[in-house]
């Protein structure tokens, strides 16, 4: 039982390793999509529905806010 227990011990340790990384990983696309975005919203590149995503109800266009992710 200890191989048992020892191998399951293992599979938490990566699955959680897991979860860190996917965070991670989700994390950094958000910022990228972000910034992206600002890039696109400065050439006028952006369809119109996706800056109303962007925009807030002042008419701020602010696509860091919401993603929830801070400017670099």
């Amino acid at each position: 039982m200890s191989e048992l227990d020892d191998l399951l011990r293992q599979k938490a340790e990566i699955e959680a390793r897991i979860v860190e990384v996917r965070a991670s990983e989700i994390e950094r696309l958000k910022l990228d999509f972000a910034h992206l975005a600002y890039k696109l919203r400065e050439l006028n590149g952006l369809p119109r529905a996706v800056v109303d995503v962007f925009t807030d109800k002042s008419g701020t266009f602010n696509s860091y806010r919401v993603m929830k992710v801070k400017k670099p």
